[in-house]
């Protein structure tokens, strides 16, 4: 009877062994990082279709390079640091790595970033132990606070029994590795490489690229690199909740998955796990996906040089009063319109794919359009602003891809500031349609009470679809509820400018703030204006100057920048000259656009943007007042 209980303690303690060495197995990541990588080296190094594929923006913050790029990955969070603070690697005889300048390197971050609490992702994973193998300031992102590792290697030989053993002796005592490994242009590293990951695919391996290779170096495209993601045989486009977007991580992602491996978390994390969305194709997809954001990048530079130039255009014979040119104007001004309304409609096709193509259809669709609708008695502005308004709501609320693949709404992934969600040009278009619209249709309620029924949509519709669930555009939500603040006054509060009045619209307007942010706290995928409170709250009032630098800087850098600081002035002398006409009959909802344009433009990074196109729909306004009474020419 003890010989038998005997066989089966040994019995279930084998078993129990076992499982833990397979579950132990299965938490062990290498973190490769190459010096760069395309489609062909994907392909010829990985053997089956069993990874993740998608692209990740390299940028970071200034100044620029390598050890930037490792100390964001290390961090979290997009950082900068100066390069001549790193002096090298050193062994210690126990086997452990000095990270020599790692600590100066952490304090002048910190220093130049308003010392901002950050956590390191060598610390994170101390405990269950991180390695490295390689020879240069990819290190970093192992390194503990102090700039140690607890083991590794300072060299790299391009041997795979060398590379395989040095794997299997550090990941014997450690759940993570961070590889460094240089292809260069030889097939004998591939091929090494392409074994070692093939004799390592039970673990997790995730491979980033420190560069973008000069085969994917489009003219437009300086940051957008391919990241693999060997996980669970999984086939597909990584994603993540930073992104909300198949095939696109961020950089912070690269942080949060790691740690969330070895079952740590950060209250300071800005990013989210990696995920896969199953794929068949998958590198099909990954080639078809960068090459629709590139065109749709170039497409976005064609037109938004179309409307600035025609804006810049008809300035001149504004400003000048070359009435007898305002038709021609007017021409102009409507082809744009309807032009907007026709490149959402197009954000459902594949035409981006082909870019000639696309901008075929589009520009002769909206000719035709344009001179049909022209030459009948119709408000052009205001029933294409109706039909763009209803198509945007659409979009946002079923289908956001005709807003993405649209250049009014496509969102630079190769910028990366902004992943999903309205950019802040599809958000003026949102607002400056809804007023338009909403006075377009004005006309036709039967009593007051409809009319005030009718705002309160249109204005709170607004406000939905800009909240943090659907257009997360915090800048934008906040312009519309200022908006909605404003039709407020006009037409529940008879313009009366008091005490009490203000203080009621005060109230409202924090309400408003509150509900929507409140909503997004209880959210599963919070957006980052919540996270970033959250971080405020955690870190105190220098997170909030950090950002608030940031957002201000790009606003004043950009719109000083040509185009946008001469459209402005253009706008600018187009619209004082138009508001000197006497028979103007809209100035309440001229001043209404230009007032709300005004707050847009302040309140977002890119605010530019969103006032050049709200502007651009008053003038347009302007014009049609004028040029439908021949009398005023």
């Amino acid at each position: 009877m003890k010989k038998h209980n005997i066989i089966l303690i040994l019995a279930l303690a084998i078993v129990f062994f076992s499982s833990n060495i397979i579950h132990a197995a299965g938490d062990k990541t290498i973190l490769i990082v190459l010096d760069e990588m395309n489609f062909e080296d994907i392909e010829n190094i990985f053997n089956d279709d069993n990874l993740g594929i998608g692209f990740i923006n390299l940028k970071t913050r200034k100044p620029l390079g390598d050890n930037s790029l490792y100390f964001s990955i290390a961090t979290g969070r997009k950082v900068g640091v100066k390069l001549e603070n790193y002096k090298g690697l050193y062994k210690n005889r126990d086997g452990t790595i000095k990270v020599v300048g790692f600590e100066n390197m952490l304090k002048d971050l910190t220093k130049r970033n308003n010392n901002i609490k950050v956590d390191i992702l060598g610390e994170k994973l101390k405990k269950k132990g991180i390695a490295y193998i390689g020879d240069n300031s990819s290190a970093i992102i192992a390194a503990d606070k102090g700039g140690n590792i607890k083991s590794g290697e300072i060299e790299i030989k391009y041997d795979e029994k060398w590379l395989k053993e040095k794997t299997e002796h550090h990941l014997s005592n450690s759940n993570t590795l961070v590889l460094s490994y240089e292809i260069g242009e030889t097939k004998h590293r591939i091929d090494i490489l392409k074994n070692y990951i093939h004799d390592f695919k039970d673990y997790n391996i995730l491979v980033v690229p420190k560069g973008v290779h000069k085969e994917m170096k489009y003219i437009l495209n300086e940051n957008l690199a391919p990241i693999v993601y060997v996980k669970d045989n999984s086939r597909g486009l990584l994603k993540s909740l930073s992104t909300k977007r198949e095939g696109f991580i961020t950089l912070e992602d690269i942080f949060a998955e790691l740690i969330s491996i070895n079952g740590e978390s950060s209250s300071l994390a800005i990013g989210n796990k990696i995920s896969i969305v199953e794929k068949q194709d998958n590198l099909k997809n990954a080639q078809n996906l960068l090459k629709k954001t590139v065109n749709l990048l170039w497409i976005a530079y064609i037109f938004h040089g179309i409307v600035y130039f025609l804006q810049c255009y008809s300035a001149y014979f504004i400003y000048n009063n070359k009435k007898d040119k305002f038709s021609d104007i007017n021409l102009y001004n409507n082809f744009i319109i309807v032009n907007i309304f026709i490149t959402l409609l197009m954000g459902a096709s594949s035409l981006h794919l082909k870019i000639i193509l696309y901008l075929a259809i589009n520009l002769l669709a909206t000719y035709i359009i344009t001179l049909f609708i022209s030459e009948k008695e119709v408000n052009v502005i205001g029933l294409f602003a109706t039909l763009t308004y209803g198509l945007i709501i659409f979009g946002i609320l079923f289908y956001p891809e005709i807003i993405y693949n649209s250049y009014v709404g496509f969102n630079n992934l190769v910028y990366g500031a902004r992943y999903y969600g309205f950019n802040n040009g599809i958000m003026g278009i949102l607002l400056v349609t809804s007023i338009v619209s909403y006075f377009f249709v004005k006309g036709l309620m039967p009593n007051k009470v409809l009319d005030n029924l009718v705002s309160l949509i249109y204005f709170s519709i607004n406000m939905l679809v800009l909240s943090a669930n659907y257009g997360a555009n915090t800048g934008g939500f906040l312009t519309s509820v200022v908006l909605f603040l404003v039709i407020v006054y006009m037409n529940f509060l008879g313009r009366n400018w008091n005490t009490k009045n203000m203080m009621i619209l005060i109230l409202i307007g924090i309400l408003l703030f509150g509900v929507n942010m409140y909503f997004d706290s209880l959210s599963n995928e919070k957006s980052h204006a919540i996270n970033f409170l959250s971080r405020v709250k955690l870190l105190g009032i220098s997170e909030f100057i950090d950002m608030f630098k940031i957002k201000v800087k790009e606003l004043v850098k950009l719109t000083l920048l040509p185009p946008f600081s001469i459209v402005i002035i253009a706008q600018i002398l187009s619209l004082k000259r138009l508001l000197k006409e006497d028979r103007i009959t809209i100035r309440g909802e001229a001043y209404v656009i230009l007032f709300t344009a005004i707050v847009g433009f302040l309140l977002n990074d890119t605010g530019m943007i969103t006032f050049i196109y709200m502007v651009h729909y008053l003038i347009a306004l302007l014009i049609y007042e004028i040029t439908k009474n021949p009398s005023s020419i």
